[in-house]
This record gives structure tokens, C-alpha cells and sequence, in this order.
């Protein structure tokens, strides 16, 4: 037995046989889709509806209740109102009392920094003087050292000349002694 092979026409006639069918059944889903959206349309009306009732009654309570508040407001605005003059007075007061304390405090600060000031200003007199009298002692110190290193020098060579007298001395006397 040989299977004899499908044709081009035979895919066709099969393919227009499928979507024949195929879009019997997506007409067949639309309008039951079509149906249900329609329902779903009335009852969403009759929903809307109830819901526009219900906000009507909550608006009544919401504008009732904005009154009352409104009503309330006013009455801390007043008391908000006292409350701030009342504070303004008293602040208005201490913002001057600040004020002079601060140029008290301001004027004390001054004259403590010029003391500082004349303080530093003999330190550094002090200082200076002292700076010039140590240079003066350096100068004195140098010199008696100087003085007494030429002394020193002086009794140094006077040993020396007298311990050449001295070796001669005993050489003569050694030779003295040998002969």
C-alpha cells in the first residue's frame, strides 16, 4: 500500500475549512462576550446610581461638618490673635533690654582689651630693655674674658720663658756636676 502524498490544494481546502470554523466560533465568542458586557453595563448604571445617592448624603455631612469647623477656626484665630500681641508686647521689651546688655557687655570687652593691650605694650618695653641689657653683660663678659684670657696668655709665656731658664740652669749645673 503506498500513502499517497497531500497537495497543495488539499492544505488549502483543509486550512480554509479550519478558519471557517475557527471564525465561527470567535462570532459565537463575541456575542456571549458582547452579551456579558452588556449585562455588566446595567448593573454598573444601577450601581452608579446608588453610589451618586450616597455621595449626596455624605456632601450634606461634609459641608455640615466644614461649617462647624470653620465656625472653630475662627474662634483659635481670635484667641491666636490675643496670644500673639500679647507676646510681641513682652518680646518687644526684651529685644531692647537685650540690646542695652549687649552694649554693657560690648563696652566691658573694650576696656578689658586695652588693658591687655597696655599690658603687652610693657611687656614688650620690659623686654626690650632687658634684651639690651643682656647684650651689654655679653659685651662685658667678652671682654673681662678676653682680658683675662691676655692675662693668661701673658703669665703662660713668662713659665714658659722661666722653665727654659730653669732646663738651662740644670744643664749647667748637670754639667757641672760631670766634670
Amino acid at each position: 500500500m503506498t500513502e499517497k502524498g497531500l497537495t497543495r490544494r488539499d492544505f488549502e481546502e483543509l486550512f480554509t475549512g479550519f478558519e471557517k470554523r475557527q471564525d465561527e466560533k470567535l462570532m459565537g465568542l463575541e456575542d456571549r462576550v458582547d452579551g456579558k458586557f452588556r449585562g455588566l453595563d446595567e448593573k454598573f448604571d444601577g450601581l452608579e446610581g446608588r453610589v451618586n445617592e450616597k455621595f449626596k448624603g455624605i456632601d450634606g455631612r461634609f459641608n455640615s461638618l466644614e461649617g462647624r469647623q470653620d465656625e472653630k477656626f475662627k474662634g483659635l484665630e481670635e484667641k491666636f490673635n490675643g496670644l500673639e500681641n500679647r507676646v510681641d508686647g513682652k518680646f518687644g521689651g526684651l529685644e531692647e533690654r537685650v540690646v542695652n546688655q549687649f552694649h554693657v557687655i560690648a563696652e566691658g570687652l573694650t576696656d578689658h582689651i586695652k588693658l591687655l593691650a597696655e599690658g603687652h605694650t610693657g611687656i614688650i618695653n620690659r623686654l626690650d630693655r632687658m634684651e639690651k641689657e643682656n647684650e651689654r653683660q655679653h659685651l662685658e663678659t667678652r671682654a673681662l674674658v678676653k682680658l683675662s684670657f691676655a692675662e693668661l696668655d701673658r703669665r703662660l709665656s713668662d713659665l714658659e720663658s722661666q722653665m727654659k731658664q730653669m732646663q738651662e740652669w740644670r744643664k749647667n749645673v748637670e754639667a757641672r756636676l760631670q766634670t
